[in-house]
């Protein structure tokens, strides 16, 4: 049988260093980019995918911590349309689902540690966040990802449809929403 997790609000981990560092590590090795040319890029790769949200809207962030208490997921995300939010204009790619974005504003962002994935820690996370979302009024959630990325199989188990896609570069991504209430 798998140990099972605590779903909690960031805040009741914030001021813990080492949830922190537990977040941080799960970050990393989930992220596709490995290297990073020094301290300096690596900390702005973090601050762009990550700590913009634990710093200003740590109320939509969840963790999942094990029966140790370490962080072994999260979830963090933004209940304002980022097509609009200032907080997100580094990112053009929201751009080009802004005429989506309406009708899915809650974005978010998913990570799990290796050895939690496929136990349900992930729907889990899901949840607390749509839950979050819904309370707070917004109708939909979205994820953005990259046409074939492995992640695609979790969104639709989680009730993730594709709404539109768009090219970037030589990647597509996959606007995925999921409606609520």
């Amino acid at each position: 049988m798998t140990p099972p997790v605590t779903i909690r609000p960031f805040h009741s981990v914030a001021s813990d260093r080492s949830a922190i560092a537990a977040i941080d590590a799960v970050f990393f090795a989930s992220s596709n980019t490995k290297v990073f040319a020094d301290e300096a890029a690596r900390a702005a790769f973090r601050e762009r995918w990550l700590g913009r949200y634990l710093q200003h809207v740590p109320a939509s962030c969840f963790v999942a911590l094990d029966q140790a208490g370490r962080a072994v997921g999260y979830i963090c995300g933004s209940l304002q349309d980022p097509a609009l939010d200032p907080l997100f204009a580094d990112q053009p790619h929201l751009q080009l689902f802004a005429h989506v974005t309406p009708s899915y504003p809650a974005q978010l962002h998913i990570n799990l540690a290796e050895e939690a994935r496929g136990r349900g820690i992930g729907r889990e996370l899901i949840e607390a966040f749509a839950s979050h979302a819904a309370a707070a009024g917004a109708p939909g959630i979205h994820a953005v990802s990259s046409r074939g990325a492995r992640n695609l199989r979790f969104y639709a188990a989680s009730g993730f449809a594709e709404i539109a896609s768009a090219a970037i570069g030589d990647k597509e991504l996959v606007f995925l929403g999921r409606k609520l209430g």
